[in-house]
């Protein structure tokens, strides 16, 4: 089911890099990245609240948590895990549609440098 999804948006975001106006492309990256900071970030934001409280739930600690939060989901219970993990695939999506957002604009840039 992953492989599907991960295969269509691909699919998709080629058919996008194909669009035959410029402007388009770059409108589209905007897109791709404002979609992608707002829930990408606010998704970040409710994932590094909700791993602090699942740590402080099993007693794990919590120092520097902030700086290597993955390194403390294997400190999870099957609880925590659940509460924190949806979160952190909605943001690590979020980051990956900046990052196309962000490619997308490149592209739209380099055509326009060509053309012009």
């Amino acid at each position: 089911m992953f492989e599907a999804a991960l295969a269509s948006a691909l699919l998709f975001y080629l058919l996008l890099l194909g669009l035959p106006s410029i402007e388009l492309q770059f409108l589209a990256g905007g897109l791709l990245t404002f979609v992608g900071l707002v829930g990408g970030g606010g998704a970040g934001i409710v994932y590094h609240l909700a791993l602090r409280q699942a740590l402080a739930r099993v007693g794990a600690s919590t120092r520097g948590w902030v700086w290597s939060p993955v390194a403390r989901h294997p400190l999870l219970d099957d609880r925590g895990r659940r509460q924190v993990l949806p979160w952190f695939r909605v943001g690590a999506t979020g980051f990956f549609l900046c990052l196309a957002g962000i490619g997308m604009i490149t592209v739209a840039v380099v055509r326009t440098a060509l053309a012009g």
